[in-house]
């Protein structure tokens, strides 16, 4: 007798079953959910850029986005014993984890609709960033930022098969690397393999701006040209039909 031909095999059922457990709950914001995705990722990998070299020259060489550049400092000041730049740090540090919670636990839950969403608290914790700033809590201050920086990172956009949007500059650098030796074997055209080199020009762009734009202004002046960023992105980028 033949088997059942809508009945899957006890092998196929268990290969779904671990797939389904091992496949995250949340995926990355889908082109559709933006107009210009593409053009909308850069701006978001500029902003961190901007913000990070803003927060480097205000606060001793402090990063909000660039948790590995923390990460080497959280080791320096672990070796000199430099308390008060160890709890800085892991304070930045800390939030950028909670942001990143955060995001993620919103983009499992919000689905459809999150890019406006994401923005709209974005704009909310930077509002309370410069609130900080004009008071003179300094750190928690750059502890907002970083948490709003981890929140941002869910809305990458998958563009050419590269996530774009996210603040991982070696990550950019690596993967590019990987297009070349992919483009040599002609295993990838050189317009995939630029997506990520646009990325990473995107962050070294942002952190010009964010340079000059510290120099000639504070820092409370910075989140707020980042706040009316943000609320033009959310004004112009999310879709409407969704």
């Amino acid at each position: 007798m033949n088997a059942n031909p809508s009945m899957p095999s006890p092998a196929a059922a268990g290969a779904g079953t671990i797939d389904a457990a091992v496949r995250p709950p949340s995926s990355p914001a889908s082109p559709s959910e933006a107009r210009w995705p593409f053009a909308f990722a850069l701006t978001l990998t500029g902003l961190a850029g901007f913000l990070d070299a803003a927060a480097f020259v205000r606060f001793n060489h402090l990063y909000v986005s660039f948790m590995s550049g923390n990460s080497t400092h959280l080791g320096i000041a672990i070796a000199d014993l430099a308390v008060p730049d160890l709890v800085a740090v892991l304070g930045v540090i800390s939030a950028f984890v909670a942001g990143a919670a955060v995001g993620t636990a919103v983009a499992d839950r919000v689905g459809v609709r999150l890019i406006g969403r994401v923005l709209a608290l974005e704009a909310a914790l930077f509002a309370a960033a410069i609130l900080a700033s004009l008071v003179g809590l300094s750190l928690p201050c750059v502890m907002i930022v970083a948490l709003t920086m981890g929140i941002q990172n869910v809305l990458h956009q998958a563009v050419g098969g590269v996530d774009v949007g996210k603040g991982f500059v070696t990550g950019m650098l690596f993967r590019f690397g990987q297009s070349i030796a992919r483009m040599a074997e002609a295993k990838l055209s050189w317009g995939s393999a630029s997506t990520s080199l646009m990325n990473w020009l995107a962050f070294v762009g942002g952190a010009a701006l964010g340079t000059l734009a510290i120099g000639a202004l504070d820092f409370t002046l910075c989140l707020a040209l980042a706040l009316a960023l943000v609320v033009a992105l959310l004004v112009a980028v999310p879709r409407r039909d969704h």
